[in-house]
């Protein structure tokens, strides 16, 4: 016998209750066409002795930690293989350096350079190009020098060499100097190249300085003596108790004392010339060590 009734229906059983009729099912009865109340979360729909309801709505407990615990293991998982392709590259003979170019030398031997920055055969990425630097700026002749990277295996070394400026003749040997007073070795400078003779004793060696403040009034006298009197410095030398001796072309020779004033002293011996040009008085020998007080013999 069937668990449900349909009271007031005749014939046939309907396939839908009619309107107005009571049906009894088994714990809810339903009167009318009215909605029943919604089944409570997990039961069946209004059976009772219903399995509770496990479909799946996109959330189980402890999911999210076992998709963190994924997430992280594949982050160490990238970190580990980028940790170990960068240790790969950092050791590859693939950015060893190979190639070293010197470019700017004239006297210097580009091979001597290459052997003392010692930079063939060390990795691109922590060659110590600051120190290859320092080695190579206490080369006697390189005044600048530049080193750049080409990636992946090549490095370029840029050099500005020291240029001769004048002679330092020192003890009979007359050694190459340039402007700052480095002495750079012993060859052969053009005609008319300053010469700074030293009384000081002893040799010179590439790389040695000397005395800048010699060099600096030698400079100086070079440059403005033929502005002043319209001659040419044949020699400036540095004597003992007498300071700096000028001799000219024309065989006039000056005493100037200390290498202080040299302005000063050029100018007064400017006018002294001509004076002596005006009052037809010949001389050898001006002696300026006594600041506005000139000596002429």
């Amino acid at each position: 016998m069937s668990d449900r009734h349909v009271i007031g229906g005749g014939g046939s059983y309907p396939k839908r209750p009619l309107k107005g009729a009571i049906v009894r099912r088994t714990g809810i009865v339903t009167v009318g066409a009215r909605k029943a109340a919604p089944p409570p979360r997990g039961q069946g729909a209004g059976v009772i002795g219903a399995e509770p309801d496990h479909r799946d709505f996109g959330f189980r407990p402890g999911a999210w930690l076992t998709t963190r615990v994924i997430v992280a293991l594949s982050l160490v998982a990238v970190l580990a293989a980028a940790a170990g392709g960068g240790w790969w590259v950092f050791r590859s003979s693939y950015f060893e350096i190979q190639n070293v170019t010197v470019e700017g030398t004239q006297r210097v031997n580009p091979d001597a350079l290459v052997e003392r920055a010692g930079l063939t055969g060390e990795s691109m990425f922590n060659a110590d190009l600051g120190g290859a630097q320092v080695a190579l700026s206490a080369v006697p002749l390189v005044k600048e020098v530049h080193i750049q990277r080409h990636w992946p295996d090549s490095v370029t070394i840029a050099v500005v060499e020291r240029q001769g400026w004048g002679v330092w003749e020192q003890s009979g040997v007359r050694y190459v100097v340039d402007r700052d007073g480095i002495v750079l070795g012993e060859w052969e400078m053009p005609p008319g190249s300053p010469v700074i003779k030293s009384s000081a004793l002893g040799s010179r060696r590439p790389g040695d300085r000397v005395d800048y403040q010699a060099v600096d009034a030698a400079a100086e006298i070079y440059a403005s003596l033929p502005k002043e009197l319209g001659t040419r410095v044949t020699e400036v030398a540095f004597l003992p108790g007498k300071g700096v001796r000028v001799t000219t072309e024309s065989g006039q020779v000056a005493l100037l004392g200390d290498s202080s004033s040299i302005a000063y002293k050029l100018a007064s011996w400017a006018a002294v010339e001509r004076k002596a040009a005006q009052r037809g008085i010949v001389y050898n020998t001006i002696d300026l060590r006594f600041g506005n007080r000139p000596v002429v013999q």
